[in-house]
């Protein structure tokens, strides 16, 4: 079954209204050949038959959420982010709240190495931690409560100074298999962030968060997705004082047009956050 410009488009269209995610032109090519097996291997012979198909199974509906998700990362990525996270911000969380778990909410988690990520750091500071590691792809989020990873998920360069904490976690095919007291610091969750405004939602996003990490997500959702997720994070899963980091290739865009008013920018050197600002009285 060959998928033209029309039908792709008319998938995308179903794709972004449920996700708000807009594949990169890269990215359509990868979609429409999933569609091409996928309707082949169902007997499929139009892509009407399939949309139809699609409003009827949910299964087959979360595969094609799953195909068209983008799912790179590495532990410890942008290194400078995470050497904060150490140097400042878990080292201070201990000496006003002792032994009081920090809550740390991986958005967007991917494979889990960044929720990883965090854990490790928490553990080499003697912080107690609660993490919700959170993704609308059931795929990736099966592989985070497993906890195995492939060597590919370690880099040369970016996160090395960190890579030592990793090295208990080796197996010897190369892997990274973590024991199951790291793994229960994190707890995995399903979430669809382009309705995390809706009031449906409101009972599975996580509360009170410390740090919230939603990195590598807003290149993909137009600027009106971009402002809802943050006033929704910002104002209903953010505790007073609580950070929130995204990628650093994304800090431009987050300006005034997309930033609510409980939130401010924050630098430390090169490392700019934003953080919950408290409220009067």
């Amino acid at each position: 079954m060959t998928v033209n410009e029309e039908n792709l488009g008319m998938i995308i269209d179903i794709i972004t209204a449920t996700t708000g995610i807009i594949p990169r032109s890269s990215h359509r090519e990868g979609i429409r050949s999933y569609l091409s097996a996928k309707m082949d291997e169902l007997g499929i012979a139009s892509v009407k038959e399939y949309t139809d198909k699609l409003k009827k199974d949910r299964t087959l509906f979360m595969e094609l959420v799953n195909e068209s998700t983008v799912n790179e990362t590495y532990f410890f990525r942008e290194e400078k982010q995470f050497t904060f996270v150490r140097s400042k911000i878990l080292p201070n969380w201990i000496a006003r709240h002792g032994s009081q778990p920090i809550k740390m909410w991986s958005a967007a988690c991917s494979y889990g190495e960044e929720a990883y990520s965090l854990a490790l750091l928490a553990r080499d500071c003697g912080a107690r931690a609660h993490i919700t590691a959170s993704d609308i792809n059931t795929a990736v989020l099966s592989h985070c409560a497993e906890g195995v990873f492939n060597a590919s998920s370690m880099r040369g360069g970016d996160g090395v100074a960190f890579q030592n904490l990793l090295l208990p976690y080796r197996t010897a095919d190369a892997k990274i298999a973590f024991s199951d007291e790291l793994r229960g610091y994190i707890t995995t969750r399903q979430i669809n962030l382009a309705e995390m405004d809706n009031p449906a939602s409101e009972g599975i996003l996580p509360k009170m968060q410390d740090i919230v990490f939603i990195r590598n997500v807003f290149i993909y959702f137009s600027q009106d997705l971009r402002a809802r997720i943050l006033k929704t994070i910002a104002d209903r899963c953010m505790a007073e004082d609580g950070i929130l980091f995204v990628s650093m290739s994304e800090i431009a865009q987050i300006d005034g047009s997309v930033m609510p008013v409980s939130l401010e920018k924050v630098s430390d050197g090169s490392v700019f956050y934003f953080q919950k600002k408290r409220t009067e009285g």
